[in-house]
């Protein structure tokens, strides 16, 4: 992970979630950056994600003059993460890469999940992580001015998407559905 700035600590993920205090942060980190390559860049836009990244490494987040970044990091983009982050690791919490297997470990005194039951669990996950993102994106969208970089993604870098929820289908509005189908192309039928 060497060289990857993570906009939120090890602390952070394990006070704002269900993840116990001796999981090995070594082992919680690959999955941060998944979602926040995953989940915050995408939200935040490819310009605005490098600039924080550029103030958390050169240490001046803090400084009076990124207060406003300082802001939606601590109070939106962190909040996001931690969910999405739980959300990624959840799966591989139980199961072990080990040279040539693949292992399940349980603790002497607990009970497994069902497949269901950890389905069920990883779906609040993902609501309360949605939640944050529409929060984000919603504070995003009122204040892009006090953030130049929000708007001025080009080229290969990803822009900012502000759709906070996501559940399988595409329900886009129209105007920015192009030429993507629909679930009206399937509805809109003429009966005989």
């Amino acid at each position: 992970m060497a060289g990857y700035v993570l906009f939120i600590s090890e602390d952070k993920l394990k006070d704002s979630t269900a993840i116990n205090m001796n999981v090995d942060v070594e082992f919680l980190l690959p999955y941060v950056k998944i979602a926040q390559k995953k989940y915050v860049e995408t939200k935040l836009g490819t310009n605005l994600f490098v600039a924080i990244q550029g103030m958390i490494s050169g240490g001046t987040i803090g400084n009076p003059a990124n207060a406003n970044y300082k802001t939606l990091l601590d109070d939106y983009v962190a909040d996001m993460l931690v969910h999405y982050a739980f959300y990624e690791v959840l799966p591989f919490l139980r199961y072990k890469v080990q040279n040539n297997n693949v292992v399940s470990k349980t603790a002497e005194n607990s009970t497994p999940l069902t497949r269901a039951e950890a389905q069920d669990l990883r779906s609040e996950i993902s609501n309360t992580a949605q939640f944050y993102t529409e929060r984000l994106v919603d504070y995003l969208c009122n204040n892009s001015s006090l953030f130049p970089e929000y708007s001025t993604n080009s080229g290969a870098d990803v822009n900012p998407d502000s759709n906070a929820y996501y559940q399988g289908m595409n329900l886009e509005r129209p105007d920015k559905q192009g030429n993507k189908i629909t679930i009206r192309d399937f509805l809109d039928t003429t009966y005989n």
